[in-house]
Parts: structure tokens; sequence; C-alpha cells
């Protein structure tokens, strides 16, 4: 157990606007039906190539960048997450969006991009030896100055709970999620004890209050107080402590756009493509 002096606080990020996309109206569905990592996994798994995984996300994520530029106008638009590393993606995404009125980037490394955007916003504040942890409903984001490292959700033993879905009475589904995240995070810091790390920077894929009370998502913790300090408290840290900056993970894929030269000064409509796809609205880049 680590003591207490690892100081969670809720970070809000100047400028940027967190947007709530994934139940978009788009077809006749919301969005997150149409446009998430769940099928696109499983027909992967069936050997689906990628470059059709691609064409068959474009509809429905171009339709969204239509609409959302509408409702917003950005002067450009930013993806990042895993489903724009598709094969092909870039390509389709080009040939879908000829005629949107401002241009689409897609990060460097989109998987990765959030995670790397955490680390260099923690050096900002001073720390010497970051770490980051972008928390996604498939898998958790860890990185490191120089090293980063992907631990897969096992829904077989975390299985999804969504919206409206009865929890377990019992909260074991509270317990299962603290231990997976603190388990990553303990594992991730093992492999190299040789510069612990001085602040910590946690996105979590749901909203967030001022107090850290999570909203909703497919773990099942929406309203669970003591979420983070469990986390916190169990993921192995030093005991010399730091600050904790803990914000929504649609925010921290908008930090990573503040830093992509191809969107600078620009008001940018930032789109994370993974379980289900995550909005924020960039001010200035």
């Amino acid at each position: 157990m680590s003591p207490l002096k690892w100081n969670p606080r809720r970070h809000r990020p100047e400028g940027i606007t967190p947007l709530e996309v994934w139940n978009l109206p788009v077809f006749g569905r919301e969005l997150w039906e149409l446009l998430g990592s769940p099928w696109v996994e499983d027909d992967r798994r069936a050997g689906v190539p990628g470059a059709t995984l691609a064409a068959r996300v474009m509809p429905p994520l171009a339709e969204a960048l239509f609409l959302l530029v509408k409702q917003h106008a950005p002067d450009a638009a930013y993806l990042s997450g895993g489903l724009a590393e598709l094969d092909g993606f870039p390509a389709a995404l080009r040939e879908a969006t000829v005629s949107l009125r401002c241009p689409v980037h897609i990060a460097l490394s989109p998987r990765f991009a959030p995670v790397r955007a955490g680390l260099r916003m923690l050096e900002a504040t001073g720390a010497r030896s970051p770490l980051c942890v972008d928390v996604g409903q498939t898998s958790l984001k860890l990185a490191r100055p120089g090293v980063t490292r992907v631990f897969e959700r096992d829904l077989a033993t975390l299985p999804p709970l969504f919206i409206g879905q009865p929890r377990p009475a019992d909260g074991h589904h509270i317990r299962d999620t603290v231990a997976f995240i603190a388990g990553a995070l303990r594992t991730f810091l093992a492999e190299d004890a040789s510069v612990p790390p001085d602040a910590l920077c946690l996105a979590l894929p749901c909203p967030l209050d001022e107090d850290l009370l999570p909203g909703g998502c497919t773990y099942g913790f929406e309203g669970t107080a003591s979420l983070v300090p469990d986390i916190l408290a169990h993921a192995g840290l030093p005991d010399t402590g730091g600050p904790v900056l803990v914000l929504n993970d649609a925010e921290l894929a908008a930090e990573s756009a503040r830093r992509a030269p191809q969107v600078k000064g620009h008001r940018v409509l930032c789109l994370s493509l993974g379980f289900g796809p995550g909005g924020a609205l960039l001010d200035r880049a």
C-alpha cells in the first residue's frame, strides 16, 4: 500500500472543452454503435483485412465529422486512438472527407499520442520522471520517458457493463477494476525500478467532477468516490509521493493536439477513436 503522499486533483486543461460525442445520432444509431473497437476487433480476429475495416468505419466517422464541424466550426480536426492505426485509414479518411470544410489530421502514433502528451504536460510542471496512464475501455496505455506499454482488458474476467445494465450487488466489479489498473501500474513500474516516478497523470474514460467522482463507462464504477485513492493505494508507487493530475481521456487526447505542429494555433475538434468515440474542443492549439 502506498502512503497518502500521492495527491490527486482534478485537472482541467486550459482551453479544452469535453464533448459528448459517443451518443451522437448518426444514420439512425448512436455513434458508438457504428464506430467502436468491439466489432472491429471481432472482424479482425475473423480475418477481415485492415483496409476493409477502415472502409467500414469511414461512413459513420465522416458523417460525425460533418455534423460536429457544422456545430462547432473548428479550423481543423484531429484524430487519435487505436482505430486510426487501421491499414488504409489515412487514404480512406482523405477520400471520405474531401468536401469537409476543414482539414483532418491524424496524430503521429495515434494510440500512444495521448500518454506521450501526458508526459510532456507533467514535465511542464517540473516533473523529472513522469508517468502517464490512459485507462481505455478495452486496454490501458502506460508511458514513461522512452517507454510505452499496453495492458489489454480481459473481457472474460472484467466484462463490459453498459449504461443501464445492472451492476453486481457485491461490488466485485469495482474491486476487479482497481486490481486491473493498479496491477498494470505495479507491473510497469517493476520493469524499471531504477528511476521512480515523481508525478502521475491518470486519464479515465468517463466524466469527472471536482471531487474525482467518476461518471458512467463500461467498467461500471460510476459514483465510486474511492476509485482514484484505491488505485493509487494499490499501484506500488514509491513512498516519496508526488502530484497526480486526473482528467478525462478525451481531454488528454486534446492535449496531444495542443502539441501537434500540424494544428498549431488553430481551433481544433479532437476525436479519440477507441471502444467508442470521445471528443473535445481545443480553443487554440
